[in-house]
């Protein structure tokens, strides 16, 4: 039996990451300041581990929903799908890919190599196909509307992944602006998302049609925030019954989807989890933003909320939590910690693999700098491939780009190497091997390019 593309192989994979993951959690833990013993399963905000998660991903929802309509915000619900060439990919059928799909495929770090992908017809993955949804989706919100009315509200959106049946990601996404934008954003979703699925009208009412909405872009939904919440619901396992997970939710671990994401919330989720024992309503916290006032400061590790109508002050820093009402402090607990020096602190996150800059190379012609773009793979000449092949250090290049050249070089019968799939590249395989044939490429240097010196 298999079902979005997965086997009972999978599945079973799946349930034995899961299950390995609880017994270590559940074996690892600490001594509270109350002296209490906890195991970091029992602080685990874990999807698939966390019973509490689940009941806050409902709070922030509806937290959401209620301050966007506080705010004056409507909501948008929209169905992201594939265009059919893209989802062919998965099996490597290019029979109806063109050049305009070609170029709105990404050919970077985040959203990955597609480009070089497509020009060797290599097949896609379903991460491939990911990518490329949240590539279009962050093309629809670099567009100058999305970004004039960004300046002017505080709009929020919610976007949930989930597989067809054939394991190809589309994505439903809850999206709350202002309803004088709608038309003008129903033209913008229909071209950032082009695919025939999303412009039809056979899944809606008769009443949405003749209001102008379509398949991909609803706004008369009775209950947005339900819909958004049984797509998934669907994705989280029982983990109060201990049920074993099934063929969907494996489908999110094997391919490592992120099940639902959102934008900033008013409230930052570090201050709800910090505000959490003083008061646990997140829409309460983020209408105090408007209605009173309230500040926060992650690198000093504080926050306070005044709520003004009913004389309330929560106060938290470094540790101490504090309660006053009428100026009067009525709670107190937790002891207020030193401040630790940040000055040396490393801000970007260290990486592994160097980003790769398309244009790092300046060339001089008659005193004035020239931009000088490096060629596709595709495009080098023999020696220009051969040459940029040897000088990629495997410690630190995309492998996934190391593969496309490898396979470049043995399709020309430039090297001794077996076209491989893209997604063998992994670091243990790749290394093996690149120093099991590094001496063979050596020495197949002069043949294929001799000194023309004859030295």
């Amino acid at each position: 039996m298999s079902k979005y593309g997965l086997n009972l192989e999978d599945k079973k994979t799946s349930q034995l990451k899961i299950d390995t993951q609880k017994k270590y959690l559940a074996s690892q833990g600490f001594l509270t300041q109350n002296g209490e013993f906890k195991t970091f399963a029992d602080i685990s905000m874990s999807a698939n581990i966390s019973e509490r998660y689940y009941a806050q991903l409902v709070n922030k929802v509806n937290t959401m929903q209620q301050s966007m309509s506080y705010l004056g915000l409507s909501p948008v619900f929209m169905t992201i799908t594939l265009d059919g060439a893209y989802q062919r990919l998965l099996t490597g059928d290019y029979s109806k890919f063109t050049d305009k799909h070609l170029n709105k495929l990404p050919n970077n770090d985040r959203f990955g190599y597609l480009q070089d992908l497509a020009n060797e017809k290599l097949p896609f993955t379903v991460k491939d196909l990911y990518k490329l949804l949240r590539y279009q989706w962050n093309h629809f919100q670099k567009d100058r509307l999305y970004l004039k009315i960004k300046s002017s509200h505080d709009i929020g959106y919610l976007f949930e992944v989930e597989p067809h049946e054939s394991g190809v990601p589309h994505a439903h996404v809850l999206f709350y602006a202002p309803s004088s934008y709608f038309n003008d954003l129903k033209e913008l979703f229909k071209s950032c998302f082009p695919a025939r699925q999303n412009k039809r009208t056979n899944k809606i009412t008769f009443f949405q049609k003749k209001n102008g909405e379509i398949n991909g872009f609803q706004w008369t939904l009775k209950n947005p925030v339900g819909y958004i919440l049984k797509y998934c619901t669907k994705s989280f396992m029982d983990i109060k019954n201990n049920k074993e997970i099934d063929y969907l939710q494996s489908w999110y671990i094997t391919h490592k989807i992120v099940r639902l994401t959102t934008s900033r919330s008013l409230i930052p989720q570090w201050v709800y989890q910090k505000m959490y024992p003083l008061n646990d309503d997140w829409l309460y916290q983020s209408i105090l933003k408007y209605r009173s006032s309230c500040e926060w400061s992650r690198e000093n590790d504080y926050f306070i909320f005044e709520d003004e109508v009913n004389g309330k002050v929560f106060k938290y820093e470094r540790g101490l939590y504090q309660v006053f009402i009428n100026n009067k402090l009525v709670r107190e607990f937790g002891s207020q910690k030193e401040k630790i020096d940040t000055s040396f602190r490393v801000e970007q996150k260290p990486i592994i693999r160097k980003k790769k800059n398309h244009c790092s190379v300046k060339i001089v012609i008659d005193g004035q700098y020239f931009d000088f773009y490096e060629k596709p793979i595709s495009k080098k000449s023999d020696f220009e491939l051969y040459t940029y092949y040897h000088n990629l250090d495997i410690e630190t290049c995309n492998l996934h780009h190391f593969g496309l050249v490898q396979n470049q070089l043995s399709k020309r019968g430039l090297i001794d190497v077996p076209i491989q799939p893209i997604n063998n590249f992994n670091l243990e395989m790749t290394i093996s091997n690149y120093s099991k044939n590094a001496d063979e490429i050596s020495s197949q240097k002069n043949r294929i390019f001799p000194n023309p010196l004859g030295a």
